[in-house]
């Protein structure tokens, strides 16, 4: 019995007294006249022994620790001492590393999922291939940096790979540094995963809609669900991804949610005829621009490939960019991002003298793609068929490193990969995940306001934060009384 007792607990020591007292008073071997006294004690209750008897001086027991030591000595004496039970409420990337990390505390652990299955988004992920972590993860990433140190401090991306390798994934990172299963497929992740959780004993509920999270008379938590079925549970791990209703109704403080990591709409006349055309530029999200379309201040600035669409743009770089979107801001591209402008003009100015047989609308041949290039001259307002000698080479230098779109809006949101918003992370320990309003209640994973770039870093995230939320979770379940269901524990 010993083996369950929580070396943390400020009665501990009293605990364990008690715990060989019960074990000695069933011992044949001892004097009936000591077994007697022993047995006395154990009926009169631990509360009562520690306040009357030689052990209060030493341990001086607040109340609730003597609660807990009643509580015990009781569920001792009837056999019904169980596991801590620790329930996780969401089954996807948070959830499930949240499950392995609070079983390997040897604590029970139930996992309530909305869905017919666990880790559906894991096997959308990276296109089927699931990106997994980032060998650059950091703090700088993520648009709560100081929040995330703590948890990346303990689990930075070697810690990620070794948590899903001690399960027997094998991964590798490409140039860019993403790392991804030696599969090359998602469900080699989810596999995993769902391997260990079984091998530990993990208890999945699928279907199980939470509804409502309620403390349950001080000893722990129930959660309720639409269809009316109740779990009871010593903690609770919230994983819920976009979803944060169950940790507003705790009275956790809400930001608001907006899709990111995804598509931009911009003003789409300038664009015209582009839909499809695939450009390598960079590109900058401009604030403060007046209302001539000029001046302005870069925010944020991504290179890599563009895609024009019929709203607008997309990207791995546009999704990078659409973290930094704001109230009347504009996109600017450059098109060509490896020259300085004065570089440029004085490039286009040897082009004009070396070309001078061409027209504005053969120009760029060779030099940008054909409708791309039409668009600059559009934009520019210059007749495709004037000549090359009538082209101003500062003028189409600086549309080349400045082309402006007016952004109106986010694509759709189905089409990002994460939300910005959720429950206020000041309301959390970064330490723990814990709840810094309700104690035995944990958040990991995307129902935070976390959010971080392309490339691995929000399944980082998921991950990281599941297991600390996760070991938390099992610590706080230990920490007081577990009786098994039905079992009377006295009054406090």
């Amino acid at each position: 019995m010993s083996e369950l007792l929580d070396p943390r607990l400020a009665c501990y020591p009293l605990l364990l007294a008690l715990v060989e007292r019960s074990q000695i008073r069933h011992d044949r071997a001892r004097p009936v006249r000591e077994r007697g006294r022993i047995a006395r004690h154990a009926r009169h209750g631990a509360a009562e022994y520690a306040t009357a008897g030689p052990l209060r001086s030493h341990y001086n027991l607040t109340r609730t620790q003597r609660y807990d030591v009643t509580l015990y000595t009781q569920a001792m004496e009837k056999g019904t001492m169980r596991k801590p039970k620790v329930l996780i409420i969401g089954g996807g990337a948070a959830g499930l590393a949240a499950a392995v990390a609070a079983s390997r505390l040897g604590v029970s652990v139930t996992m309530l999922e909305a869905g017919d299955r666990v880790g559906r988004k894991i096997l959308v992920s990276g296109n089927g291939r699931c990106n997994l972590t980032n060998l650059s993860a950091a703090p700088w990433a993520y648009n709560h940096g100081d929040f995330v140190e703590p948890v990346l401090g303990t689990h930075p991306c070697a810690g990620i790979r070794s948590f899903f390798g001690a399960m027997g994934l094998l991964t590798y990172a490409d140039d860019e540094g993403r790392v991804y299963p030696v599969t090359n497929t998602a469900a080699s992740v989810l596999d995993v995963l769902r391997l260990e959780c079984a091998h530990l004993g993990v208890e999945e509920r699928c279907g199980f809609v939470a509804s409502e999270v309620t403390q349950a008379g001080g000893r722990g938590f129930e959660v309720s669900s639409c269809s009316g079925e109740t779990v009871d549970g010593d903690a609770v791990v919230v994983a819920t991804g976009g979803g944060g209703s169950l940790l507003a109704a705790l009275g956790h403080a809400q930001i608001e949610r907006v899709p990111v990591l995804g598509p931009i709409k911009t003003d789409v006349e300038p664009i015209r005829g582009l839909s499809g055309v695939r450009v390598r530029c960079a590109a900058s999200i401009l604030v403060g621009v007046d209302d001539n379309n000029t001046g302005g201040e870069p925010v944020a600035t991504e290179r890599g490939e563009l895609l024009f669409r019929d709203y607008g743009v997309s990207g791995i770089m546009i999704f990078d960019l659409s973290r930094a979107l704001e109230k009347g801001c504009v996109l600017s591209l450059d098109f060509v991002p490896d020259s300085t402008l004065q570089e440029l003009q004085a490039m286009i100015a040897e082009r004009c003298a070396a070309l001078p047989w061409r027209t504005a609308e053969t120009f760029f041949a060779g030099m940008l793609h054909n409708r791309v290039a039409r668009a600059v001259l559009r934009a520019a307002r210059i007749d495709s068929t004037v000549p090359v000698a009538a082209l101003s080479p500062s003028r189409l230098a600086a549309l080349l490193k400045d082309f402006r779109l007016k952004v109106t809006g986010r694509g759709d949101a189905k089409q990002s990969q994460v939300t910005r918003g959720g429950a206020a992370v000041a309301e959390f320990d970064s330490q723990t995940m814990m709840s810094r309003l309700v104690e035995g209640v944990f958040a990991a994973g995307e129902v935070l306001d976390i959010d971080a770039r392309s490339g691995g870093f929000n399944l980082h995230w998921a991950w990281a934060s599941g297991i600390v939320a996760g070991e938390g979770a099992a610590r706080s379940a230990t920490a007081r009384p577990t009786l098994a269901d039905g079992d009377v524990g006295g009054s406090a």
